[in-house]
């Protein structure tokens, strides 16, 4: 698609949804970016064709995914990718609160009855009962980096175990890096943003202090030890990967 056509889209969804949103807020309410988050101050992360291609990946293997589970799901932009790209899924947004919601509802207008809404896995914890049973893909954004290492490994092992064969597990996460590693990144995102590239936001940092961002060999290393035998990273920028494997 050109850069033109994903422009009409674009502002497509963006007159769609400002039409769904109430009168009382059109004026209030950011307008919704597709498969870009609503941060605080309008900001987006500009990881949206990375989300898009996560879908289409998923798509080369049959058969089409019927549920996907989103969990960590904030304003909904990684859970959209996947429901556009299959029309006949449904989908689920999981969040411990309902403080993003309303936004969320206004981007899944367009999906209907297809997407339900769930609080629940305080900790967006996948192992305290959150996730439906039937699910074959599950997606989250910036979960498994607020994990201690046994608690990454919990997550690997939980989505093996309940996925079905055949079933996806997409991850988009930060990576680890330390000493010159670190500062390399830090400083060139730094320098990129100056020249206006798109690396401004991506995510938010560990939550707890005693626990470390797990580097991509962690990732990797607890996704194969679950049973995920080929992961997989399909697109890197800077310290955020996007991480993808199937379950044999």
């Amino acid at each position: 698609m050109s850069i033109v056509a994903k422009g009409v889209k674009a502002l497509a969804y963006a007159l769609v949804a400002s039409c769904l949103a109430p009168a009382a807020m059109a004026q209030s309410v950011p307008v919704i970016t597709p498969f870009e988050p609503v941060n605080p101050g309008g900001v987006n992360d500009r990881l949206g064709e990375a989300r898009q291609l996560a879908a289409l990946i998923v798509a080369q293997d049959g058969p089409a995914p019927k549920s996907i589970a989103d969990v960590g799901s904030f304003t909904g932009e990684f859970l959209e990718a996947f429901l556009e790209q299959f029309p006949q899924a449904k989908g689920q947004w999981t969040e411990p609160v309902d403080s993003n919601q309303k936004v969320a509802e206004r981007r899944f207008a367009r999906f209907g009855p297809r997407v339900t809404y769930r609080i629940g896995c305080p900790g967006r914890d996948i192992t305290l009962g959150c996730l439906p049973a039937d699910m074959d893909v599950l997606v989250s954004s910036w979960v498994t980096i607020h994990r201690s290492a046994e608690q990454l490994r919990d997550f690997h092992r939980h989505a093996f175990a309940v996925l079905p064969k055949g079933g996806w597990v997409v991850i988009m996460d930060h990576a680890g890096a330390q000493g010159d590693w670190a500062r390399r990144l830090k400083g060139g995102r730094e320098q990129a943003v100056g020249k206006g590239l798109a690396m401004l936001r991506e995510g938010p940092p560990v939550h707890h202090p005693e626990f470390v961002t797990p580097t991509l060999d962690m990732q990797l290393a607890a996704m194969r030890e679950a049973g995920f035998a080929d992961p997989r990273v399909v697109w890197t920028r800077l310290d955020t990967v996007l991480m993808l494997a199937r379950k044999p």
